[in-house]
């Protein structure tokens, strides 16, 4: 999706026994619009941090906070003009799926060449120093205004992403490798951006917050196939625990996407889901502060067969990999929990308080 989801306490009110925080999002773009050195607008997020000030005097709660600033492809024009962008990528996520006589992809969908109109997307050259100075200076001014705010609880690491919030997450099709490797990129330049991200991007600035470090396991696109690099992942969790200690939070938005190895799923295969096993395993060795966010829904129904069972299965697992808190979805553009559309997307409050206070008891036995 283009944008990111909405702010609201709509849910978090119909739910506020079960929850202990809520998402602010704000984009890079409507942050900074016009150039390089702009004070910062942040209307949108002190909006939203007014309203659960205000929610938690009224509630006698202590809402708190996780304050995430979309960068990619919802960066400002200017930043994707930098260093020769912008850069034309391709959302497979937008692509509609076409049924395949032979079944399912065993690397999933194929690369569409060219890209549809309708999943195209534009990204800066995220690797390169300018941009990298450019968003430096956006945490810097974040910091001076939210860190230390008790009110914000972790704010989350944006730095080097491209087609959503997560750092390590990028499109492999050819499509994009091919616009991607015009622009100037290389996987080693994409891997020195990720392992600065902490200490050069977010521990400058934000002194005291907990920062949030969303990992996948590291993908290699310039190699045909891509192949992943999970030694590399785990190097930089390493790094973000040596440079912060226990301000640094591990994180990972891809729970229960898979189903364990070594019996996947037809959409999935054994290598995919055998990695994100060992990297969350490696987090929890780790130790510390971890948390998760699930898969998006439409996944967790397609892993695990039923709505609810995908979601039991977030739960389990984040309490399986020692999780302190875990994510969710909730459904605010997909309407009622009884339209068909709903049915098939459920996110967490299409089920009753009890299920939520269940899965509340799970996270904190862990």
């Amino acid at each position: 999706m283009p944008e990111p989801p909405f702010n609201t306490l709509y849910y978090a009110c119909l739910r506020q026994t079960a929850l202990a925080g809520i998402v602010v999002n704000d984009t890079w773009a409507s942050l900074q619009p016009d150039g390089a050195g702009e004070p910062l607008r942040t209307a949108a997020i002190d909006k939203a941090l007014r309203a659960i000030r205000q929610y938690n005097r009224a509630a006698g709660r202590s809402i708190g906070v996780r304050l995430r600033v979309w960068a990619g492809i919802d960066a400002p024009a200017w930043v994707k003009s930098i260093a020769g962008g912008p850069i034309v990528i391709c959302d497979l996520n937008a692509v509609p799926a076409t049924p395949s006589p032979q079944g399912a992809h065993p690397n999933g969908p194929p690369s569409p060449t060219p890209c549809p109109s309708v999943a195209q997307r534009t990204v800066g050259a995220f690797w390169s120093d300018r941009y990298e100075a450019a968003w430096r200076d956006v945490q810097r001014r974040l910091a001076q205004k939210y860190d230390g705010d008790p009110l914000v609880s972790e704010v989350t690491v944006s730095s080097c992403s491209s087609l959503t919030s997560e750092p390590f997450v990028q499109p492999e099709d050819g499509y994009s490798r091919k616009n991607l490797e015009s622009g100037g990129y290389t996987d080693a330049k994409y891997q020195h951006c990720l392992a600065v991200a902490i200490a050069g991007d977010y521990a400058r600035a934000w002194r005291r917050t907990p920062i949030a470090y969303s990992f996948n396991p590291f993908r290699l696109i310039q190699n045909e196939p891509p192949v992943t690099d999970l030694a590399f992942t785990e190097s930089v969790i390493d790094s973000c625990r040596a440079s912060i200690g226990a301000r640094c939070i591990l994180l990972n938005e891809a729970l229960a996407k898979f189903t364990a190895p070594p019996s996947p799923l037809p959409s999935q295969t054994p290598s995919t889901a055998q990695s994100y096993y060992a990297m969350w395993k490696y987090m929890r060795r780790r130790g510390g502060e971890i948390t998760f966010q699930s898969a998006s829904p439409p996944n967790l129904l397609l892993a695990w067969g039923t709505n609810l069972a995908g979601w039991n299965a977030a739960v389990r697992l984040a309490h399986r990999f020692g999780a302190s808190s875990i994510e969710l979805f909730p459904p605010e553009r997909f309407g009622p929990c009884t339209t068909p559309t709903r049915a098939w997307f459920s996110g967490y409050t299409c089920f009753p308080k009890k299920t939520l206070l269940r899965w509340k008891r799970e996270i904190e036995g862990s």
